[in-house]
């Protein structure tokens, strides 16, 4: 009886602890509700409907260029920041564990306002011109502030809510879905393409998310019958749907430099780059080609085989026919290369395939474009799913480390 009660506890513990960041999580949602609904001053509601890749990018970053609000850019700049400063540090791991969490901090924001600043003075210039009746410097100011709020909501949301800033791009990608007016207007063709693409992208999500390279190696301290019992488990998509974010965001950056250079040399300050439209292959293309080296490159960050093996040679491990250090090292790198390049491909077939069929039929180009917004807000939505079945796994944990931190 005893122990069933304490069951009981323990249940009741954990989901407490659950419901507290999903609450948490939802007055953070609420938040950036409220605040995409302030527009800046002398602004007005765009009259077309956004066709552009470099709108579909910021949308899917939580930004929205619709109607320009505090939160317009997003998490854009602080995504691209992310990048950065992972793949500067990846090269130097050793001399990153020495720098303090404040210096970390400080050069972290210090990038995100930058690339702020710039963001918002491209998306003011480029969707809404600069007269106003109010100074640029005024807005550019609200963009940054909102940029900075937004930022300090996602880290908050790590901390004490669920999955950091997935939740805010997933409101944004839903609330972008709902502003398209294609979505009243819907043909029975185009619905049946969709139905079609759904189809496959949902099956090849489940085949992405539930499949696993596992390798089997000989732990020293832990001699089993069965060798099959120690193995190193990697996920085809290690990145999961931070990659996706990554990609979207340094895409934005790369049209906003084609745009800049275009205009210094045409001299057009309305220059377009149609090279940048949904239905133009060479900028769908280039979004797909720069899609699979940067999952390529984040798959490849997260294994961090070069750990991995160190902890091998610390802890006795080995592989049967490898040697220790170099030699293992050398062999799960090789192995990561072939499991992160295969994750990046199935992935980029998934995002492309509404991207390409807008290409070959264009007609259906802006139709399309809201099938590639779904296919993205189901793949987070599921990798919601899988951090929340992981805080209830540990959460479980948690009384008996209470109990004995106590003692």
């Amino acid at each position: 009886m005893g122990t069933l009660t304490s069951l009981k506890h323990i249940k009741t513990k954990e989901y407490k602890v659950l419901y507290q960041r999903l609450f948490f999580t939802l007055m953070v949602i609420i938040i950036f509700m409220f605040g995409s609904h302030i527009t800046l001053p002398g602004i007005k509601e765009r009259t077309h409907t956004p066709h552009h890749l470099l709108d579909l990018a910021l949308s899917n970053v939580g930004g929205d260029v619709h109607t320009i609000n505090i939160f317009s850019l997003g998490l854009s700049p602080w995504l691209t920041t992310m990048i950065v400063m992972a793949l500067l540090t990846y090269r130097n791991i050793e001399k990153e564990k020495l720098e303090t969490r404040i210096e970390r901090h400080f050069k972290e924001r210090f990038f995100t306002i930058l690339l702020a600043v710039i963001q918002g003075c491209f998306v003011l210039n480029q969707y809404y011109g600069t007269r106003h009746g109010i100074h640029i410097g005024l807005l550019l100011l609200i963009l940054v502030t909102g940029t900075m709020l937004l930022v300090w909501l996602a880290d908050q949301n790590t901390v004490y809510g669920i999955a950091g800033p997935t939740p805010i791009v997933l409101v944004g990608i839903i609330k972008s879905i709902f502003q398209q007016q294609q979505l009243q207007r819907l043909d029975a063709s185009t619905v049946m393409i969709g139905v079609m693409l759904m189809f496959i992208v949902l099956v090849l999500l489940v085949w992405i998310e539930c499949i696993e390279y596992r390798m089997i190696y000989q732990d020293m301290m832990n001699v089993t019958p069965n060798p099959k019992d120690t193995y190193i488990s990697w996920k085809l998509n290690s990145g999961g749907s931070i990659a996706m974010m990554f990609n979207f965001t340094l895409f934005f950056i790369v049209g906003m430099i084609a745009h800049l250079i275009g205009r210094w040399v045409t001299g057009n300050v309305t220059y377009q780059s149609q090279f940048l439209e949904l239905n133009h292959s060479t900028g769908v293309v280039m979004f797909l080609v720069m899609f699979i080296i940067l999952n390529y490159i984040l798959s490849k960050l997260l294994l961090n085989t070069k750990r991995k093996a160190r902890e091998f040679q610390k802890n006795g491990h080995y592989i049967e026919g490898i040697y220790p250090g170099k030699a293992t090292e050398k062999y799960l790198n090789g192995m990561s290369r072939k499991v992160s390049l295969v994750g990046a491909c199935v992935l980029c077939l998934m995002i492309s395939l509404p991207l390409l069929t807008s290409i070959v039929v264009p007609n259906m180009t802006k139709e399309l474009s809201v099938f590639t917004q779904f296919v993205i807000m189901i793949y987070m939505t599921i990798n919601m799913t899988e951090t929340i079945r992981t805080y209830l796994y540990f959460d479980q944990y948690q009384p008996f480390l209470d109990k004995y931190s106590k003692e």
